[in-house]
């Protein structure tokens, strides 16, 4: 059952009066009122909840019940905690947002030729930088995954220290193998230099 579209107060007694349904949920049924303001217009219509005894909304108001009143006929039009009376504190805040209300926003006159020509330069300019720094390298790690797995064999070879302590460090901050890193720096070089 649900409340009729005048959202009389009988119709909302009568869904109030079934088993396990709350003010709450027959609020989210009348758009415009949410709970709180609901219930409020119940107790001003001159109802009240009794959780003792036989529960639900009874009515103690004086004179005949207004079923078929709407229940917005004793919704009050302002909540007291909407209002905000004017203090010092919020008069900061009143002030600071003059300031923004009362100018228009800027409208830019229309780019002149020379401006335009500018950016068209600039456009340009990094268009022909973009193709250059942006490459299709597959990642270090797409490229260890990518090593063969064949024989290995073991080198031995010096290093700086300080080369040392950097793939060190290195390697163990991106837990890669070093003989890994190697590979590809050797192979690199290799492909770059040798004729």
């Amino acid at each position: 059952m649900s409340v009729d579209q005048k959202a009389s107060i009988r119709s909302i007694l009568e869904v109030l009066a079934q088993e396990g349904i709350k003010t709450g949920d027959v609020a989210k049924q009348i758009p415009g009122i949410s709970e709180k303001p609901f219930r409020h217009a119940l107790k001003e219509a001159g109802y009240e909840f009794r959780n003792s005894g036989q529960k639900g909304w009874f009515f103690i108001g004086e004179g005949e019940e207004p079923h078929d009143k709407s229940i917005f006929d004793y919704v009050k039009s302002s909540s007291p905690k909407v209002h905000t009376p004017f203090t010092r504190s919020n008069q900061k805040f009143t002030e600071s947002n003059k300031e923004f209300t009362n100018h228009s926003p800027i409208v830019h006159e229309p780019f002149t030729q020379d401006e335009i020509h500018m950016i068209k330069e600039m456009l340009k300019s990094w268009q022909e930088v973009t193709p250059t720094t942006q490459t299709n390298e597959p990642s270090l790690y797409d490229r260890v995954k990518q090593l063969p797995r064949s024989d290995k064999i073991r080198k031995t070879i010096a290093i700086d220290r300080v080369i040392g302590k950097r793939l060190d460090e290195f390697c163990e901050a991106e837990r890669i193998n070093k003989s890994d890193v190697f590979h590809l720096a050797l192979a690199d070089f290799l492909e770059k230099y040798e004729k």
